[in-house]
């Protein structure tokens, strides 16, 4: 194969690798657009909202996620980033572990002091047992995911061992 020829063959391989990536990209955002929506539809039945309470509490459930996701993230980040540069944790020096311990308890007692807030908020504008709903249903909304997460797994494993 001469020059020309494999620079052609190795655009077309980046362009189809382009399209096969921003595919599976799209796939993922739409899957979580569609697992946002069910657990709206879910928490909004269990609870129970009047309009008056859902105009004011989705705006505060929503921020206090995205909150939540952040400092999950930016742990996961710190860890990650950490490993990567020293390949596996036991390779880390006693004083970037401290370092990544004080990171990691920082960002676990930012969590909490938001859920504290969040639930000082919702306080405001919810009924105490509609808050305790709140709690129970999330709980069982991301049991409900898991179990169709693991039996769609399953179902997908026993269709590749029949093949």
């Amino acid at each position: 194969m001469n020059f020309t020829n494999m620079k052609k063959y190795l655009f077309s391989l980046f362009v189809v690798l382009v399209f096969c990536f921003s595919t599976n990209a799209q796939k993922r955002k739409g899957h979580k657009e569609k697992i946002k929506l069910l657990k709206i539809s879910y928490l909004t039945e269990q609870l129970d909202l009047t309009a008056s309470e859902a105009e004011k509490f989705w705006p505060i459930y929503n921020r206090h996620n995205k909150n939540i996701l952040d400092f999950m993230a930016k742990k996961a980040d710190a860890i990650k980033k950490e490993i990567n540069v020293v390949k596996e944790i036991d390779s880390i020096d006693e004083r970037k572990a401290l370092i990544l311990l004080n990171l990691t308890q920082y960002l676990e007692r930012k969590k909490f002091e938001e859920r504290q807030n969040y639930i000082t908020k919702l306080k405001t504008i919810l009924p105490i047992k509609k808050i305790l709903k709140l709690q129970i249903a999330e709980k069982e909304f991301g049991k409900k995911l898991m179990r169709k997460y693991r039996h769609r797994k399953n179902k997908n494993l026993q269709k590749k061992g029949s093949d």
